[in-house]
């Protein structure tokens, strides 16, 4: 399961570091953005470089639900695991999108974050969505 690429986007530098540090020492590539436009504008390369995007909900200049709408519209492939303080539910989601994507509360522990993202794989994977 390492060997995919992921993107950490929140707007806490140190949390961001920590993370890519473990994540990179899992096997992962792994990019950061401090902003949601940021996250944005590199999920827009062509094909989207990222199979899983990990999104804090509250950044400093759009909410993490934004992000979300337009990743999920512009890539068929990208998952999305909210990582915030406050609770989320894909019950929100449209029902096709719900397999897409996954929630992890914070306060967590680094490996709670290799079981989310090993989760969110799998629930894709037999949902019918590649990588």
């Amino acid at each position: 399961m390492a060997n995919l690429s992921l993107l950490l986007v929140d707007d806490e530098l140190p949390l961001l570091n920590l993370l890519r540090k473990y994540l990179e020492r899992q096997g992962y590539t792994v990019d950061v953005c401090e902003t949601g436009q940021a996250a944005i504008d590199k999920c827009r390369q062509s094909p989207c470089p990222f199979q899983i995007i990990v999104l804090d909900l509250k950044l400093p200049d759009m909410t993490g639900e934004a992000v979300m709408e337009v990743v999920l519209r512009e890539s068929a492939s990208v998952r999305i695991l909210i990582s915030s303080g406050s609770p989320f539910s894909n019950e929100i989601l449209d029902p096709a999108l719900r397999p897409r994507v996954g929630s992890l509360l914070k306060p967590f522990v680094p490996r709670q974050l290799l079981a989310a993202i090993a989760e969110l794989v799998q629930v894709a994977k037999a949902a019918g969505h590649s990588g």
